[in-house]
C-alpha cells in the first residue's frame, strides 16, 4: 500500500469510526468501499448497529466449564496393551485392605480401582497421540510398541521377562504385576538416563490423569479417600445459587444487568472480542470499539494467508499477550488515550466462569495444559496461557525487586532504570494497582507449618506480601480465582483498558509473525504491527493488525519464538533462560493424636488441610545469601492438588503410592527456590534446554536439608524427599543420630540425575535487556535492538534469574516500557 492511498484510507477509516460511535449509521444499514492490500482487492463493509452485547456475553462464558474433551487416540492395539499395562503397573487393583469403619469404604474402592478401571490409559493414548509436544514424544511411542514384542522386553527389561515356562520368554503386558513393578523401579534408578525419562514420563502422565479426571458429576474415585473435597465448596455453592436463582437472566434495571454480567462473568466481558462468530459481527464489534475493519473481497474457496488475511484491523498500539506485561502496557496506553488491540492466545476464565478442577484447568489455563518439561524431562514447568497471563493462575505473592538485584542489573549490565526514580514509581505504582499488603487473618496449612518450623529453629521467616485481602483464605488460586479477590492484570489494568473505551481484547488467537518494513532512505526496519491466526469452524483464518507500535509480551517460553519467526536475527534471542529450579520435602501431620494417651489437641488444627489457605504468606531467606553473593535459595510453600502432588511424590509400587496418596491431606510440602546461575534455551515453546550449575545444585541441597529440619521442628510425624527410592524417616521414633543421618544423606543426593523431580513455576532472561546488541535482545526502553517500534515486555527481558516470585518486577518493568511506548506515540501522533 503505496502512503498516499495510506493516508486516504486512514482517514476513510477514521470518519466511519467516529460515525460508528456518534451513532450516525441508521440500524441495518451498510456502506461498501475498497483498497489494495499486498496486491489483493479488500471489501470495507459498514454494518448496521448489530446488537452484539448479548453475543459476547455468551462468547464469554462457558469455556472453561465445558467437560474434558475426549482426545483421538491413535496408538495402535500392541502401543495401547503396553500402555495399559504400564498404568496397571503404577496404579494396581489391591484386594488386601481391609476397611475397618464405614468411613473406610472409600478408601476400600480406592484400593481396588486400577488405572485401566478408571480408564485412564484410553485417556492418556489421547494425550500422547494429540497433545503431548515435546522431541522425545516419538521415542515414547516406539517404546510402547517395543514393550509389546519379545525382543524389545528383552532390551529394555533384562532378565525379569525369563520364565521357566513357556513360552520362557514374556512380552511386558504379559508379565505378572509384582515383576512389572520390579522393572519400573529398576528403570527409576537405571544407569541409562533414557530408561530413566520413560518412567518419568509414564509414572508423572498416569499419575496426574488417574488423579485429575472428573465424571459427568465432576467427581474422581480417588478424592474420598485422600480426603480431598474437589473444587472449593463454597464456590460450588455459589454457582448453585447463582444458576438456581436465574442470575443471568435479562433484568429491567440495565445497570443491575451490567452488574450481574460481571459478576457471572468477570469484569472484562464488555472488552472482548470472540472470534468464534461469523466475520460480520466480529467487523461489527471491532468498528464499535472504534477501530477501523477493512474485509478482504477474495474468492470463496481461496483460503487467507498473509498477502490475503480476511481482516485487517487499524489501531495505535497491539499487545500480543495480555499478563503481567502486556497487560500493564494496554491499560496505560489506553488509559493515555490511544486505540489498543490485545491479542491472547489462551481464553478467558473469570469468577463464576471457572470450573476450580484440577485437571480441566490445566487444559485450558496452562502452556500445553501444563504438560511442559525440558528437553531432558528435569524439570516440570507450568506457565500461564489465558486472559491475564501466569498473574491468572499464580500465588499471590507480590515481592519487590530485591534492592541488591536492581545494583546488579544497574552496574554488571549497564542498565540504569533499574536505580532509577522512574523504577521505584514503578514498583509503587503496580503494587498500589494491586493493593497489595502483608496482613494475614488465618494462616493455611503449609505456611503455619513453615512458620512454626522456623520460629522453633530460630531461622528468619517473613511475611509475603500479596495481591490479595488479609481475609484471603483461597488454595484454588492456582485455578483461577473466584471472586477477584486476587489482583491479577484480568481484574486491574485490563480493566482500565476497558473502562477507558481505547481498547479491546482478542481471545484464542496466536501470534504468527511480527510485521515490519524497511525505512525510506536507510536499511532500518520499523515495525508495522502483527498477523495472527484463529480456528473458525474447524479452519484456520488469518487476520492482520496494522498498528503504529507493537508490543511483544506473550512470555518467555513463546516470546523467542514469535521474534524468530518474525525474521529477527539477533543471536542472544531464546538464550540465557533461567527457570528457578524448585525441589521440595513433605512432613505427614496426623489428624489423629499420634499417641491414644496424649493429649487431643492437634496442631495444625484438624479442620486444616493442605490444599486449603492463602498458597503463600510466609518465606523463610535462611538460604538466600542476599548480603554475600545474593545467589542463594529462598523458601517457601507451593500449592499441590491431588493431580500434581501424585506426581512429585515417589513412586517405589501401587501399594506404596496408595498409602502416601490416603495422607494428601495432611501431608505438608515446602520448597527451596533458587536464584540460578545456570541456563538454557528456548528452541521453541515445546523444546526447552536448561543446565544448572554445580553452585545452583549446592543452594538447593542447602535448601532441602534447611527444609526437612523445618518439618520436623514443626511437629511432623513423618518427612521425606522425592527422590526415587522414597525414604521416609519417622520422627518421632527417630533417634538424635537416626535424624541427622537421614538429613544429611538426603539433602546431599544428586538432582540432575533424573532421580528427584525439579519443577519451575518461573522463567526469564530468553530476549533480556542489555546495554549492547552484542550482550542482550531489547534495550532498556524494551524496544529491540533490530526493529524499532518493537517492544518487548515480558519476563524474558530480564538480566539475570530475579530470586524472587517475579510479578512486581514484571509490572514494573513493563510499566516503564509503557513509558517508552507513549513517547513513541507522542511523536508519531504530531508527525
Amino acid at each position: 500500500m503505496d502512503m498516499e492511498m495510506e493516508m486516504e484510507m486512514e482517514m476513510e477509516n477514521s470518519n466511519r469510526g467516529n460515525q460508528i460511535k456518534s451513532g450516525s449509521f441508521r440500524k441495518g444499514s451498510f456502506r461498501k468501499g475498497s483498497f489494495r492490500l499486498g496486491g489483493k482487492d479488500h471489501t470495507v463493509v459498514e454494518l448496521g448497529s448489530i446488537d452484539t452485547q448479548k453475543l459476547l456475553l455468551e462468547g464469554g462464558g462457558g469455556e472453561i466449564r465445558e467437560k474434558q474433551k475426549t482426545l483421538k487416540n491413535s496408538l495402535s492395539i500392541k502401543q495401547m496393551k503396553s500402555l495399559t499395562a504400564l498404568c496397571d503397573t503404577i496404579l494396581p487393583s489391591i484386594n488386601d485392605f481391609v476397611p475397618v469403619s464405614d468411613d473406610d469404604e472409600s478408601a476400600a474402592t480406592f484400593y481396588r480401582i486400577s488405572a485401566s478401571m478408571a480408564g485412564t490409559p484410553e485417556r492418556l493414548g489421547g494425550i500422547i497421540s494429540e497433545r503431548l509436544i515435546h522431541p522425545m514424544t516419538m521415542v515414547l511411542k516406539l517404546v510402547l510398541w517395543f514393550l509389546s514384542t519379545w525382543l524389545g522386553t528383552i532390551i529394555l527389561c533384562g532378565m525379569g521377562c525369563l520364565s521357566t515356562k513357556f513360552p520362557f520368554i514374556h512380552t511386558f503386558p504379559d508379565l505378572p504385576l509384582h515383576k512389572r513393578q520390579q522393572i519400573m523401579q529398576s528403570w527409576s534408578l537405571s544407569f541409562f538416563r533414557h530408561l530413566r525419562m520413560f518412567f518419568r514420563t509414564i509414572k508423572l502422565l498416569t499419575l496426574l490423569i488417574f488423579f485429575t479426571q472428573v465424571d459427568e458429576s465432576e467427581d474422581n474415585c480417588s478424592w474420598k479417600a485422600i480426603g480431598y473435597c474437589g473444587p472449593d465448596p463454597e464456590f460450588k455453592a455459589q454457582l448453585k445459587n447463582h444458576f438456581l436463582h436465574g442470575a443471568c437472566k435479562e433484568k429491567q434495571d440495565s445497570e443491575e444487568g451490567d452488574n450481574d454480567a460481571e459478576l457471572a462473568i468477570g469484569p472484562l466481558y464488555k472488552g472482548l472480542v470472540h472470534l468464534n462468530y461469523p466475520r460480520d459481527i466480529i467487523v461489527d464489534t471491532l468498528r464499535r470499539f472504534g477501530f477501523p475493519v477493512s474485509v478482504s473481497r477474495r474468492k470463496q474457496k481461496t483460503a487467507p494467508s498473509l498477502s490475503s488475511p480476511s481482516l485487517v484491523v487499524q489501531c495505535d498500539a497491539v499487545v500480543v499477550g495480555s499478563g503481567s506485561g502486556g497487560g500493564v502496557v494496554a491499560g496505560i496506553l489506553a488509559n493515555a488515550g490511544y486505540k489498543v488491540l490485545v491479542l491472547e492466545k489462551g481464553g478467558y476464565s473469570a469468577r463464576n466462569n471457572l470450573s476450580l478442577l484440577e485437571g480441566p484447568t490445566m487444559d485450558q489455563m496452562y502452556q500445553a495444559g501444563g504438560l511442559v518439561a525440558t528437553d531432558d524431562m528435569n524439570i516440570f514447568i507450568l506457565s500461564g496461557s489465558t486472559v491475564g497471563g501466569g498473574s491468572a493462575i499464580n500465588w499471590s505473592a507480590c515481592i519487590k525487586t530485591p534492592q541488591h538485584v536492581c545494583k546488579e542489573w544497574c552496574e554488571k549490565h549497564g542498565l540504569e532504570l533499574f536505580e532509577s526514580e522512574l523504577y521505584q514509581e514503578a514498583m509503587e505504582a503496580v503494587c498500589e494497582k494491586m493493593g497489595v499488603q502483608s496482613e494475614i487473618e488465618e494462616e493455611g496449612f503449609n505456611n503455619a507449618i513453615l512458620r512454626k518450623g522456623c520460629q522453633e529453629m530460630g531461622y528468619p521467616v517473613n511475611n509475603i506480601p500479596r495481591n490479595a485481602s488479609p481475609d484471603h483464605y483461597c488454595g484454588w488460586c492456582c485455578l483461577g480465582c473466584k471472586d477477584g479477590k486476587k489482583k491479577g492484570t484480568s481484574e486491574t489494568w485490563l480493566v482500565d483498558l476497558v473502562k477507558s473505551g481505547n481498547g479491546a481484547i482478542l481471545p484464542g488467537c496466536t501470534a504468527m509473525k511480527v510485521l515490519h518494513k524497511k525505512k525510506k532512505g536507510s536499511g532500518e526496519k520499523t515495525a508495522r504491527g502483527v498477523a495472527f491466526e484463529f480456528e473458525y469452524r474447524g479452519s484456520k483464518d488469518i487476520c492482520v493488525v496494522e498498528s503504529k507500535v507493537t508490543i511483544v509480551a506473550c512470555g518467555t517460553l513463546n516470546t523467542p519464538s514469535l521474534l524468530k519467526r518474525s525474521g529477527l536475527k539477533n543471536n542472544n534471542i531464546g538464550r540465557n533462560l533461567h527457570l528457578h529450579p524448585v525441589v521440595m520435602a513433605w512432613g505427614y501431620f496426623p489428624d489423629t493424636p499420634v499417641e491414644p494417651t496424649g493429649a487431643s489437641e492437634v496442631w495444625p488444627e484438624t479442620w486444616k488441610k493442605s490444599y486449603e489457605g492463602g498458597i503463600m504468606t510466609a518465606m523463610s531467606p535462611v538460604v538466600a545469601e542476599f548480603e554475600k553473593s545474593g545467589y542463594g535459595a529462598v523458601i517457601q510453600t507451593p500449592a499441590l492438588h491431588p493431580g500434581t502432588f501424585s506426581i512429585v511424590m515417589p513412586w517405589v509400587s501401587g501399594s506404596d503410592i496408595k498409602d502416601r496418596m490416603r495422607k494428601f491431606s495432611r501431608t505438608a510440602h515446602i520448597f527451596a527456590l533458587a536464584r540460578d546461575q545456570g541456563s538454557g534455551n528456548v528452541h521453541s515453546p515445546s523444546r526447552i534446554s536448561y543446565e544448572m550449575e554445580d553452585v545452583d545444585e549446592e543452594n538447593l541441597q542447602k535448601g532441602i536439608d534447611k527444609v526437612l529440619r523445618i518439618l520436623a521442628a514443626a511437629g511432623a510425624e513423618e518427612i521425606g524427599t522425592h527422590h526415587n527410592k522414597g525414604n521416609t524417616l519417622n520422627v518421632k521414633n527417630a533417634s538424635y543420630h537416626e535424624f541427622e543421618q537421614f538429613v544429611k544423606k538426603e539433602s546431599s543426593r544428586s538432582l540432575t540425575d533424573l532421580s528427584t523431580p525439579l519443577c519451575s513455576a518461573h522463567q526469564m532472561g530468553s530476549c533480556r535487556m542489555g546495554s549492547n546488541p552484542k550482550e542482550s535482545v531489547v534495550k532498556e526502553t524494551g524496544e529491540t535492538w533490530e526493529v524499532e517500534d518493537l517492544f518487548v515486555a515480558d519476563a524474558s527481558v530480564f538480566p539475570t534469574a530475579l530470586g524472587m516470585n517475579p510479578m512486581i518486577t514484571v509490572q514494573s518493568i513493563a510499566y516503564c516500557t509503557a513509558q517508552s511506548v507513549l513517547q513513541v506515540l507522542k511523536r508519531k501522533r504530531t508527525k
